[in-house]
């Protein structure tokens, strides 16, 4: 509302000052002396020097709505992003989506900037300029200018507006062949120096020729929407000034005002057309953003004492193809089970949706009787700690790294300890091999005290010894685990062993 009103009365004060201007040199004309104009002089000054700061007012206010509005944005995309499963992630492209996302949202300012700011502060000043002419010149005998002007207003604003849901169309038609002309580049780039040895570049001009057409085509049916919106524009303009062909009989600086009023109106038009193409040009961010507002929600029910884990007729799949089918069966608490099979066979993608970060296509996962997905994201995590075969690292001390502020940093060197791996304080992340990183990762899960570990193949790159160390703090702590894993050790320290089929 502060911007609003901000912008309105500035914009009203700059229409004033032209108009007011304008009048002023025709009645000096008309009556010579400063007396004569001295009451509309010191009017015309009072307003020109408050222009200047109702401007400041007027920007410094929208641009605070614009970061306000940012930082709303961005607290929604985290909580969204953050609800994400794994297959959503793959699908929109994994690492890339949150930096793409955080561009649209600053983007997003323009919806307000340069949108809806001033659109409404121009409706506002057209109409109370038309009220102007309307009631103010004497008598009112301007009111039906003033009513030509609202029709013609009325029009201008109708057909911008038809134009401007023909450009929406047209611009995410533009953006999906850029996207495709773009994904073709990259394929192409990859394959044609082999085509030009093979003597096939002709293989690759006709591919990009078959997408370049189309973003052409979408190219030209944009310049023309803007150049449509532009002719609206200069007709609405010129209809305005034509409503003083037949005004009624009034002392000149009437006439003079309401035509410098019309030139202003054109104006306010070219603002109201500039508003629809801001309102065209964040289209592209807000659809993006509004894909990511189907991301399940994120349930409410906390741990139950009885943690069993129940794996019941589980099928997990990723657009039509089926990763892991129909997979059976429980752990109680204290146990460990085997997710054995060869690559491909879906393992790391069995874990995941135990863990919760993958949506079953069919079947469910349960804890004390609770499915995952129904649970708070808080509860899950504090019970169920889960360990991915390439686990991500934030960068720093090893200790912060193996606590990330959610444990002791005395239980995260005990347990390093335990696995062969002694760090001081000011031990760096970086100077930690691959395997010392992998002794972290697992501390890193167990150093909240979880009651339900999920691994996967956390031994790969360790020896007899670490291995037997690993399993020996597992056994200790009592925790149930579920580990997918190659290692006949580990196999071997299994209670229950899940072997999976490849699938065909």
């Amino acid at each position: 509302m502060r911007a609003l009103v901000n912008g309105a009365v500035a914009t009203v004060a700059s229409v004033a000052l032209l108009v007011g201007a304008v009048g002023l040199l025709v009645e000096s004309a008309h009556r010579p002396g400063l007396r004569a104009v001295a009451v509309a002089l010191v009017a015309i000054e009072l307003v020109a020097f408050a222009r200047s700061p109702l401007r400041f007012a007027e920007r410094m206010s929208a641009h605070r709505l614009g970061y306000d509005a940012v930082t709303t944005w961005r607290r929604w995309l985290v909580r969204r992003v953050g609800a994400l499963d794994y297959s959503r992630w793959r699908h929109l492209a994994l690492g890339d989506v949150l930096e793409r996302s955080l561009r649209d949202t600053d983007e997003l300012q323009g919806l307000w900037l340069r949108g809806v700011i001033p659109l409404i502060d121009t409706a506002v000043v057209l109409l109370l300029g038309d009220l102007v002419v309307a009631l103010l010149a004497p008598l009112g005998a301007w009111w039906r200018v003033a009513l030509q002007l609202v029709v013609v207003q009325l029009f201008a604003a109708g057909a911008l507006w038809l134009v401007t849901r023909e450009a929406l169309r047209r611009d995410r038609a533009l953006r999906h062949a850029r996207a495709t002309y773009r994904a073709e580049l990259l394929e192409l780039g990859a394959v044609t120096p082999e085509l030009l040895l093979l003597g096939r570049e002709h293989f690759a001009r006709a591919r990009l020729a078959h997408v370049q057409g189309p973003l052409v085509d979408a190219e030209r049916r944009v310049r023309r929407t803007r150049l449509s919106a532009g002719l609206i524009v200069a007709l609405a303009g010129a209809l305005s000034v034509t409503a003083l062909i037949e005004h009624p009989r009034a002392a000149l600086r009437w006439s003079v005002v309401v035509g410098a009023y019309c030139v202003t109106v054109l104006e306010s038009l070219n603002v109201l057309r500039t508003s629809f193409d801001a309102l065209v040009a964040v289209s592209g961010g807000a659809e993006r953003l509004d894909a990511l507002d189907n991301a399940p929600l994120i349930g409410t029910a906390t741990w139950p004492g009885d943690a069993v884990l129940e794996v019941e007729s589980l099928t997990v799949a990723e657009d039509d193809r089926v990763l892991v089918a129909d997979v059976t069966f429980s752990l109680a608490p204290g146990r460990r089970i085997a997710i054995t099979g060869v690559s491909g066979t879906g393992k790391s993608t069995l874990l995941r949706a135990l863990a919760g970060l993958d949506a079953p296509r069919a079947g469910q996962v349960r804890f004390g009787g609770v499915a995952v997905r129904e649970f708070a994201e808080h509860e899950l995590r504090a019970h169920v700690a889960y360990v991915p075969s390439e686990p991500g690292f934030a960068r720093g001390y090893a200790v912060d790294v193996a606590t990330l502020g959610r444990g002791e940093a005395s239980v995260a060197r005990s347990l390093l300890a335990r696995l062969g791996l002694v760090v001081e304080s000011d031990t760096w992340f970086d100077d930690l091999s691959r395997g010392e990183l992998a002794r972290v990762a697992i501390v890193r899960a167990l150093v909240t005290h979880p009651q339900v570990v999920i691994l996967d193949e956390p031994t790969a790159g360790l020896g007899a010894r670490e291995t037997a160390a690993v399993l020996a703090v597992l056994t200790d702590l009592g925790v149930s685990v579920v580990v997918a894993t190659h290692d006949p050790l580990v196999r071997a320290w299994c209670d229950d062993v899940v072997s999976l089929e490849l699938l065909t």
